[in-house]
């Protein structure tokens, strides 16, 4: 997944967090489509890693990303009330066409 990909599949997660109900599973949904390619990894190691080495490598590993996930829950949390916010102070706010216009500019 290049890079325009991973900035697309951004997008749509605010756009699926913006369209979401106040059920708050909307987080778990974002980030499971995050996960989905953008949130995967793959790491090559060049000659022999013992088992013990590969362990240490995949807890850290899962670490990380379970750090980096929580962070973007908050950060998609802190969107949606920025978005909810704006909208009542605009009263021609109209967030779900920003973000479609800024996914079209994207895929130029």
């Amino acid at each position: 997944m290049d890079q325009r990909e991973i900035m697309q599949r951004a997008l749509g997660v605010l756009t699926l967090t913006y369209d979401a109900d106040e059920s708050g599973d909307y987080l778990r949904t974002a980030l499971k489509t995050l996960q989905e390619g953008v949130f995967s990894y793959e790491v090559r190691v060049d000659g022999d890693l013992n088992e013990a080495g590969a362990q240490a490598l995949k807890q850290a590993m899962d670490q990380v990303l379970g750090q980096f996930g929580w962070f973007t829950a908050g950060l998609l949390y802190a969107f949606r009330g920025v978005a909810q916010a704006y909208e009542n102070d605009c009263e021609d706010a109209d967030v779900k066409e920003l973000l479609r216009k800024l996914a079209l500019k994207l895929a130029d």
